[in-house]
């Protein structure tokens, strides 16, 4: 097995459930890798009374190493354990994690057992893979309430570095109540298993729970196995990157990590978290600082005309930005509003009606998903002119940002100096979507980038403006 940086050690006095998840895994044409064998051995430990030992299972390893294959054996075993057995799947979005499950049901029929499973639903919504017995595995929306009243006996997360702790927080108090009572239910205790490769400085949620994993007392309730490059380890020395990764020879060999590195050309820290498992955030600014210094605008105001404002909280609500972007020549000029940067996120919905009040034909760019999605649902039951913004329309502004900053003749995407604007483009890095895409992340520890996110959305609502409601005449 390829040397794990920390895993839990496993206790031999104690029976497990391994074996039959290695069972299940070969059936489906996918044995276990030595690494998988060794989480499953250890994580369904059993004491004398034949509850597992662990509620949780953490586990942060490289892509391309089989965690997939891995959760999908242990939670079929887990619905074999009785009838009417419970277990739900999320990953980054709710989007992702249907696609996922999607993926592992199609692994699933092509498997010798499927007859043990072979009611597959597909459509969004009420997608779920249906056992003989009951028993049903099934993805769900990483949202706050989302298994509110739903029985758990195990419950996967899945690329958890994508949340927040406060997320994550919410996320528990919707299926952690369940839990408790189905202990009493079935006899056996529910498990939660958390899978990630590890995340940025703003993955919170995992950042929090690897601290205690790594230290000195650990949670004894939590089983833990870590794998990647070590702190002394080059992540350009590609012979070591391999001998790390406990798919090495089995998932991918030297050649793919080249093709890998290729990829990530333009951003070796995501490389080195995707393929060496190591935290990115404290070196790599995205906007260079000669490119942000030209963009700034110190001239005479713009003629009067559209007006889009921007708003966004900081990760875990640390601080609203509320900024103000009009077109100016070939591009755009975005600023702070006066008394539109704060600590903090209650203050922003009256000072957006206020702005509404006194323009009343402006609009106003949310992105409804992420740390600033109460803020969205907010503004729109208050019935402000909204910009609708998705998920990919956030990717575009982003993109369309950057390149105005990065203009090679004069920069397009121009703003009013602002202590909050320096800062968020100081601490700017990649935080990559997938499929190659990226949206703006934070690089340090202490800090907020909410004033380049406000920016960057209003800069994206000016050209997106929704159409002027028409007045009602009596």
């Amino acid at each position: 097995m390829t040397p794990p940086r920390k895993v839990t050690p496993r206790n031999y006095d104690r029976a497990t459930h391994g074996a039959k998840v290695a069972a299940v895994a070969a059936e489906m044409g996918q044995p276990l890798l030595p690494w998988q064998r060794y989480v499953c051995d250890v994580a369904l430990e059993v004491d004398s009374f034949g509850l597992f030992v662990y509620s949780t299972v953490l586990i942060t390893v490289q892509r391309q190493a089989g965690k997939t294959t891995l959760d999908l054996a242990a939670g079929v075993q887990n619905m074999l354990m009785g009838p009417k057995r419970r277990a739900w799947y999320t990953a980054q979005s709710g989007g992702h994690a249907t696609e996922k499950f999607l993926e592992m049901a199609d692994t699933w029929e092509a498997s010798n057992i499927k007859a043990l499973a072979p009611h597959t639903r597909r459509s969004n919504g009420s997608a779920a893979l249906g056992f003989v017995n009951g028993s049903t595995i099934r993805p769900f929306p990483p949202l706050e309430g989302a298994l509110d009243g739903k029985q758990s006996d195990r419950t996967t997360m899945d690329e958890l570095w994508f949340h927040t702790a406060a997320q994550y927080s919410l996320m528990r108090q919707s299926y952690g109540p369940t839990q408790t009572t189905r202990r009493m239910v079935t006899g056996q205790r529910p498990q939660n298993w958390l899978l990630s490769t590890e995340g940025t400085i703003e993955s919170t949620a995992l950042n929090m729970l690897l601290e205690e994993a790594r230290s000195d007392t650990p949670d004894p309730s939590t089983a833990f196995f870590d794998w990647g490059l070590e702190p002394d380890d080059d992540p350009d020395d590609l012979d070591r990157v391999l001998a790390r990764h406990p798919g090495a020879g089995y998932l991918l060999e030297l050649t793919d990590l080249e093709g890998f590195r290729a990829q990530f050309a333009d951003s070796p820290g995501e490389f080195a978290r995707a393929f060496g498992n190591r935290r990115t955030g404290a070196t790599e600014r995205v906007i260079p600082a000669p490119a942000w210094t030209a963009a700034q605008w110190n001239g005479d105001a713009p003629a009067p005309g559209p007006i889009c404002f921007g708003a966004a909280h900081g990760v875990d609500g640390v601080d609203t930005t509320i900024t103000a972007t009009e077109l100016y020549g070939a591009g755009t000029l975005t600023a702070v509003v006066k008394d539109g940067h704060g600590p903090g996120t209650t203050w922003a919905l009256d000072r957006l009606k206020e702005l509404q009040a006194k323009y009343p034909a402006a609009a106003f760019a949310i992105d409804k998903y992420g740390p600033s999605a109460s803020l969205h649902d907010a503004a729109e039951r208050a019935e402000l002119r909204l910009v609708p913004i998705g998920a990919g329309d956030v990717v575009a502004a982003t993109q369309n940002t950057f390149a105005g900053i990065t203009h090679p003749t004069e920069p397009t995407w121009r703003y009013k100096p602002h202590p909050a604007l320096d800062r968020a483009a100081e601490l700017a890095t990649k935080r990559f979507t997938g499929d190659g895409t990226w949206l703006f992340g934070r690089r340090a520890s202490v800090g907020s980038i909410s004033a380049l996110e406000a920016g960057n959305l209003g800069s994206y609502g000016i050209h997106h403006m929704p159409p002027v409601r028409a007045m009602q005449l009596a």
